[in-house]
């Protein structure tokens, strides 16, 4: 298989399948179950993705031309990237002598199987290997077939003649412990049925109904009936009253009751008092609800002499106050470029640069638009956003974000022909630090087109 594309199907069984009723059985069904899971370089599974798998029968040497080739066009792999087929169902490619595995000569010699996937233009040869057992329901089937009649041998003496009577036999019902058993003379019994000891099997059978609150159980009519109306009564229900003119509380039932006017008034016999505002006239200040409350004067509060302004020095980005100090808020660092053509690569499921050479705007010349890395002249966190758009057909493409040639993070994974995104990651760098967006083109060749951009958060 081509370097970088899948490294090898990991076979999980092989399994040689058929079904006979007996020794004398014919119709052996045709096929060899055939399980394995897809991979890719990194060896995580290739879920959900369709490819086309080609089977070659050998005999005797595994560099010789097959005695059988079927192809099986369309195999979706599962949510595991397992796929599982049954070799003899697929396609005869026409390019062999045997047009079925009824065909091939199992008893003559070893047999190997080749196997070829195909996930872009071409197939890959997966390898080859041996049958340890013969598919052995395939080559005793052909052990089945009649040979060519022998002669006729010489005919027998007559036997004497039988008892014609010897044979005859009687069928009869008999009762045993219980239970009725179908018996033939001569022979054995046969339990027909069982009649419990009450004679009724029905009486089991039982149920309960309730009628006009009575409560009773079926088929027994001497079974006691229940009365339930003494459990209906009503006495646990109570209801509250409230007595506004007296403001007594009371409950149904009960002779007792609350007394709640003690609540009516607070100790000043004003309940709103204890409600109150502020209140501001002018420069004075004072609070509602309390008449001689003292009002106060807020103007020595209102100079201006603690008012101070703000300034920003865009050459030196520095911050100043007025009579105070100034900060400088650092080099700013931001960059944006775009990717506006996608190449066409060699290789499937390989990771490559995704550059973005179309620089638009790079405030500290950290970006090289020719690698499309990205360093880190100063340390700090930095906020990074990646825009693509998988053009051309192929599937399970990967986008990643590299930092210092390794594998930082996965941006996002399974990504299907025609899909645009745009995904943000934040990262914390030290001087000198590189990142770069990286694409892995999956089952197609193309990069892909979009934009790289970012900036220093603090």
């Amino acid at each position: 298989m081509t370097s970088g594309f899948l490294r090898r199907y990991s076979l999980l069984m092989l399994l040689i399948v058929f079904s006979t009723a007996g020794f004398g059985q014919k119709n052996v069904p045709l096929g060899i179950h055939y399980q394995a899971v897809a991979r890719d370089n990194f060896g995580n599974e290739l879920v959900n993705t369709k490819i086309s798998v080609k089977f070659s029968i050998i005999s005797e040497d595994p560099l010789s031309a097959p005695v059988y080739q079927e192809l099986h066009q369309v195999v979706t792999t599962s949510k595991f990237g397992v796929f599982s087929i049954v070799i003899g169902r697929g396609v005869p490619t026409g390019n062999s002598p045997c047009t079925s595995l009824s065909d091939i000569e199992w008893g003559m010699a070893n047999h190997y199987l080749k196997v070829e996937v195909k996930f872009g233009n071409e197939f890959m040869d997966m390898g080859t290997m041996q049958f340890l057992a013969v598919p052995y329901a395939l080559y005793a089937q052909k052990s089945l077939e009649p040979g060519p009649v022998g002669p006729k041998g010489d005919r027998g003496d007559k036997g004497a003649p039988g008892d014609p009577a010897s044979d005859d036999q009687n069928l009869s019902v008999i009762n045993i412990d219980g239970a009725d058993y179908l018996a033939i003379s001569g022979g054995n019994q046969v339990k027909v049925a069982s009649i419990e000891k009450d004679g009724d099997p029905a009486n089991e059978i039982q149920d309960l109904t309730i009628s006009s609150n009575k409560l009773k159980i079926t088929n027994n009519a001497l079974a006691t009936e229940w009365d339930l109306t003494p459990y209906l009564d009503n006495t646990d229900r109570q209801a509250l009253s409230w007595d506004p003119a007296n403001r007594i509380l009371s409950i149904e039932g009960s002779t007792g009751t609350v007394n709640l006017s003690e609540l009516k008034n607070d100790a000043d016999a004003n309940p709103s008092n204890e409600i109150q505002d502020l209140q501001l006239t002018g420069t004075t200040l004072k609070i509602t609800g309390k008449t001689d409350a003292a009002p106060i004067n807020l103007a020595p509060y209102l100079d201006n002499t603690d008012n101070q302004e703000l300034e920003y020095n865009e050459s030196t980005r520095s911050l100043s106050i007025d009579g105070g100090n100034s900060i400088t808020l650092g080099t700013m660092v931001a960059f944006r470029a775009t990717k506006v053509s996608s190449e066409t690569k060699t290789l499937y499921m390989t990771d490559y640069d995704f550059v973005a050479n179309n620089e638009e705007y790079d405030t500290n010349s950290n970006y090289d638009n020719t690698t499309g890395v990205f360093t880190a002249t100063q340390s700090g966190i930095y906020t990074f956003n990646v825009g693509y758009t998988a053009t051309g057909s192929g599937d399970s493409r990967i986008l990643k974000i590299y930092l210092n040639e390794l594998p930082f993070e996965i941006l996002n994974g399974g990504i299907t022909g025609g899909l645009s995104l745009l995904r943000t990651i934040t990262i914390k760098l030290v001087t000198g630090d590189r990142v770069k967006p990286i694409i892995n083109v999956g089952t197609g060749l193309e990069t892909g087109t979009g934009s790289f951009s970012g900036y220093k958060v603090n």
